[in-house]
């Protein structure tokens, strides 16, 4: 159990880093963004595999508001990787090139807008399962604190960056291109991906907090009124 359990999270940590990598686009060559993008995809299947259950469970039990936002978060997340599956096909120059499918200017209009989503969405499913880290910080105060201020501060840069870049118009296809700021070392540029990654992971967090306080509440109430 326990090593299935490492394995998730060394499958979840290599996908959320190429996926990160695969966004500068310009540090690649088409041939190996496209064997990394076949790389990813390859362990999102794998992640698909080992969490299968989750899919099975989708239709027992009560829908409260905090599992209902997870669900929605995880089927859309499962959703745009899918686009991004089909979209990278069609855009294919090398690896896929000899399927010859054609389609390939909506097939960049797709993959600009499913890659966007997908970043955000992967963002917020990073944040719902954050409460095993955090309660392993609790141990320690101090330590504790010390992630809380790191949080706090890379989650404020993230929102900079996240405007700086105009990453909004990504999300709602207000531009058809990608600009890079090819004078932007690319251990900074992937440092701040990482960064924008932190507002989205934190409204989820506490999003999910809120909800389950509400939960608590409310069911409180209705035994105190029994």
């Amino acid at each position: 159990m326990r090593c299935r359990r490492t394995v998730k999270i060394i499958i979840d940590i290599a996908m959320y880093l190429i996926f990160v990598a695969l966004m500068q686009e310009y540090l690649w060559s088409d041939g190996l963004h496209e064997w990394l993008g076949i790389t990813l995809f390859a362990l999102f299947i794998a992640h698909t595999i080992l969490n299968f259950r989750w899919y099975q469970s989708l239709f027992k039990g009560k829908y409260t508001p905090a599992r209902t936002t997870s669900a929605i978060i995880n089927i859309a997340l499962l959703a745009a990787m899918l686009c991004c599956m089909v979209s990278s096909v069609l855009v294919s120059g090398k690896v896929f090139a000899f399927l010859n499918l054609g389609g390939a200017r909506f097939g960049r209009t797709l993959h600009l807008i499913s890659t966007a989503w997908a970043f955000v969405l992967m963002s917020l499913h990073m944040g719902l399962h954050l409460t095993p880290l955090i309660n392993k910080l609790k141990k320690n105060k101090k330590l504790l604190r010390a992630g809380q201020i790191l949080a706090v501060l890379l989650a404020a840069y993230g929102v900079y960056v996240f405007i700086g870049r105009a990453f909004y118009e990504e999300l709602f296809y207000l531009t058809e291109f990608k600009f890079f700021d090819t004078d932007k070392s690319a251990v900074l540029y992937f440092f701040e991906t990482v960064a924008m990654s932190f507002p989205f992971a934190f409204i989820a967090y506490y999003g999910r907090k809120l909800l389950q306080m509400k939960k608590n509440k409310n069911e409180n109430s209705r035994r105190h009124y029994e």
